[in-house]
């Protein structure tokens, strides 16, 4: 008889327990300081880029936060690979921080941008670089190395060229270490 009251007594607790409180749930203060506009949370997000069912880009992140109304993602610890028209890799993107627009798939990143081209053993590092989509454009309005894979380093004030790293015109190019040295670690 004791054990049948505890039992009901428990089972009361633990319907109480789950009961509908009426306040919202909590959110880890950590993440809200991170975004407080984002009203949705993705750890781990990968989207794939397709054009003509074509794999173009494939943008990874540790963390996005999306944002209510909005087309915007705001993507921490970035990594972005685009793709030629066969679907090959051509060139790999990581940063810190970027941002993404669904609708156009155009992007932003900043703070430690990297971009590298492995066939042709070339890395382009800036501190903010975007992207436009439709174009297969890519450029930033600020200082940028360019190195080579013989190890020559020129640095310019801005940059413009195609996701593939192709074609690069740096604007005031100058020469900071010839190619006959040897490249720096990746």
């Amino acid at each position: 008889m004791f054990a049948r009251a505890v039992a009901a007594l428990c089972l009361a607790f633990l319907a109480l327990a789950c009961g509908e409180s009426g306040e919202p749930p909590l959110v880890a203060e950590e993440i809200i300081q991170l975004n407080p506009d984002a009203n949705q949370v993705v750890f781990g997000l990968e989207h794939f880029v397709t054009a003509d069912g074509i794999r173009r880009a494939l943008v990874e992140a540790d963390t996005a936060f999306f944002l209510e109304g909005r087309p915007v993602v705001e993507l921490r610890v970035l990594r972005v690979t685009f793709y030629n028209m066969e679907g090959e890799e051509t060139s790999v993107l990581t940063s810190q921080e970027g941002t993404y627009d669904w609708d156009s798939g155009d992007m932003t990143a900043r703070n430690d941008v990297v971009v590298v081209n492995r066939a042709e053993g070339r890395r382009l590092e800036t501190s903010v670089l975007y992207y436009l989509r439709p174009e297969d454009r890519i450029w930033s309005d600020e200082h940028t190395t360019m190195i080579e894979a013989d190890g020559t380093i020129v640095e310019g004030t801005a940059f413009e060229s195609d996701s593939r790293m192709e074609q690069i015109n740096l604007d005031s190019p100058r020469l900071t270490r010839p190619g006959s040295q040897a490249p720096p670690q990746q």
